[in-house]
This record gives C-alpha cells, sequence and structure tokens, in this order.
C-alpha cells in the first residue's frame, strides 16, 4: 500500500480523534492479519488506500455481509469455548483493554506535551481515556 490516509479522513464517521486513530488503527489490523477473510482484507486496505470512504464501506452489501459472516462465526466459536478457554479469552482480553488504555493515555499527555490535540478539537474538550465505559461484553451462556 503505497499512501494511506490520515486519521482526521476517518473523522466523517467518528465521534473524536481518538476514535479515528482506533478505527485507522483497526483498519490496518484487518489489512494486515492473515487471518482476516479476503473481503474485508480488501474493504481495509480500499479505505486506508483513499480509493474508498468508510461511509461507503459501511453501505455496501458485500462488505456488510462479510462483516455478518465473520461475526456469526466469531459468536459460533465462542460458544464451543470450554470454562477455562474463556477464562483465558477472558484475562487476554483484559490484558488488551488495558494496554489500549495505557496507549491512549499516552497519546493524551503527549498531546498536551506538544499542544497538538489530535486532531480538530481543542484539548480543553477532549475526553480523558479513563471516562470511556467499559467495552460491551455481550452474555455468555452462563449468564
Amino acid at each position: 500500500m503505497s499512501k494511506e490516509i490520515s486519521d482526521r479522513d476517518l473523522m466523517d464517521v467518528a465521534d473524536d480523534p481518538a476514535q479515528a486513530r482506533r478505527l485507522h488503527k483497526a483498519l490496518r489490523t484487518l489489512a494486515d492479519n492473515p487471518q482476516v477473510d479476503g473481503t474485508l482484507k480488501e474493504m481495509a486496505r480500499e479505505v486506508l488506500s483513499g480509493r474508498l470512504g468508510m461511509r461507503e464501506a459501511l453501505g455496501s452489501g458485500a462488505y456488510l455481509g462479510a462483516l455478518g459472516d465473520r461475526m456469526a462465526e466469531l459468536k459460533r466459536a465462542d460458544e464451543r469455548l470450554t470454562p477455562e478457554e474463556r477464562a483465558a479469552q477472558e484475562e487476554r482480553a483484559r490484558r488488551w483493554f488495558e494496554q489500549q488504555s495505557d496507549e491512549q493515555a499516552q497519546e493524551a499527555q503527549e498531546d498536551r506535551e506538544d499542544g497538538t490535540p489530535g486532531g480538530d478539537r481543542p484539548a480543553a474538550v477532549r475526553r480523558d481515556p479513563r471516562d470511556v465505559p467499559p467495552a460491551y461484553r455481550p452474555p455468555s451462556p452462563r449468564d
């Protein structure tokens, strides 16, 4: 991939610069992950290259179908987990969310130090990453 869009280019679908940054990172993960289906990989690469807008991608039946298929696949895999596997997965997710929170706090600190809020939003208006509610976790069969 030669030229890649910036976080700012995702502000039409993001609520704030931090969310745009996370979306950009997620698109890169989809584009580069060998375990991702070809259609989702294609969508991510098209958006990252600027050839397709994120709104267009979200409105595309082919891409939405691929996302739906992947979500159904993940749900089936989740339903087959043993209690031990589920506990291990939850621990990995907890560590990942902690890492994301630490990275967001570091980025916010760097923004405050250099005076660049990471987008058009003034630093005084930006939310502290610690104020973000915990991620939604669908109920498990045990709930």
